[in-house]
């Protein structure tokens, strides 16, 4: 989907890429995040998965598990991963739930992240964007 790879991607360098022991700006990364969840996250729930449970499809693609994927990284800063609407991540589940055999790879990521501890773990994303 160019979508994803145009208009969505380019907000997780800042947040995610921390865990990979890239040095992050904070503030960045909160502008990123306030982006995503303004904007982005609206495009995602409201028209690919307006009538369906993955992107303008109930059968899952690859496109679905393209952005699933990516949004695991969030969960490097664990305050943003509480941001997440609810059912962004009810959507990650779906899809990951629909491929199986990627299971260990996407644990393994997620184990990743979310053990992450280092600098920019624990910053809290715009007040703006604490509530679902």
């Amino acid at each position: 989907m160019d979508w994803r790879q145009t208009t969505f991607s380019p907000c997780f360098p800042s947040i995610g890429y921390i865990i990979f022991g890239m040095p992050q700006s904070d503030e960045e990364a909160k502008k990123n995040f306030k982006i995503l969840r303004d904007s982005h996250f609206k495009t995602l729930t409201s028209i690919f998965l307006k009538e369906t449970k993955f992107c303008f499809s109930d059968t899952p693609t690859i496109a679905d598990l393209s952005i699933a994927a990516i949004l695991t990284l969030i969960k490097g800063r664990s305050k943003f991963w509480v941001a997440v609407p609810q059912e962004v991540k009810d959507y990650q589940q779906r899809v990951f739930d629909a491929f199986p055999e990627t299971k260990e790879n996407f644990d393994m990521l997620s184990t990743m992240c979310t053990e992450y501890s280092g600098d920019g773990a624990d910053v809290s994303p715009l007040e703006c964007c604490q509530n679902n």
